[in-house]
């Protein structure tokens, strides 16, 4: 009798870990999978074809950007891009150069900058004001909007990032966070990003607008090479 119901408890045991191993390889190739549809959908945003894409903009803004590297696991992909400043100001410091990564994960992608420029106001970006900043949440479609805490001129605040514009090869996102000392009390920035060449167009409002409204700060895409322009990357 003993012996029996040994032998139906190890039965027992045995069906449920089968079960849970079952339900949880079945749950990690779901997310395989909707990881590996999001990331096709998205994928072209972000070129890996070694192009050099050169940028100009207002206040001498001019740089280069060109991708060197990937990472992919079964969590997250990563694309990196390595960028020089080209707008003329000389530094005896080091190179002025700078890393933009941007991590695909959990339906999501977020910039990430190391910036390597001596002449840098932030460390931890080019332009923008906002450090990891999420630049896409979800899908690509008008309306969609997502939410995310950040620290804006020492301050915590909430930036909002909605996506405005949709056409068949790029889309434009709107960035704005409640903050003093920018025009009517509100950061803003504003990305668009095309298939084949990621972000072609950025600008954003500059610090002190509130009092001066002549200040405007962008920049744009203008050309793409083979070769670098600063010889830096």
């Amino acid at each position: 009798m003993k012996k029996l119901m040994y032998i139906m408890i190890c039965v027992m045991l045995s069906a449920a870990l089968f079960g849970c191993s079952t339900q949880t390889a079945d749950t990690d190739a779901e997310q395989t999978a909707q990881m590996d549809e999001y990331l096709e959908s998205i994928e072209e945003y972000f070129p890996t074809d070694g192009t050099y894409r050169s940028y100009h903009g207002y206040s001498e803004s001019s740089f280069e950007v060109v991708y060197y590297d990937f990472e992919q696991n079964d969590k997250m992909t990563v694309y990196k891009y390595i960028g020089a400043m080209n707008d003329e100001r000389m530094s005896e410091e080091g190179e002025r150069t700078f890393i933009v990564e941007y991590t695909v994960a959990d339906g999501q992608v977020v910039e990430h900058v190391e910036n390597s420029d001596s002449l840098a106001e932030s460390e931890n970006n080019v332009y923008s004001k906002i450090q990891d900043m999420i630049v896409l949440s979800g899908d690509i479609e008008v309306g969609n909007s997502w939410e995310q805490e950040v620290v804006l001129d020492g301050n915590i605040v909430t930036a909002v990032t909605e996506i405005t514009e949709v056409t068949d090869d790029s889309f434009k996102t709107v960035t704005t966070a409640e903050a003093d000392s920018y025009a009517d009390g509100v950061y803003t920035e504003e990305r668009t990003y095309t298939k084949g060449v990621g972000l072609i167009s950025f600008s954003n409002t500059p610090y002190g607008s509130d009092v001066d409204d002549t200040l405007i700060f962008g920049y744009a895409f203008s050309v793409g090479g083979e070769e670098s322009i600063t010889g830096l990357i």
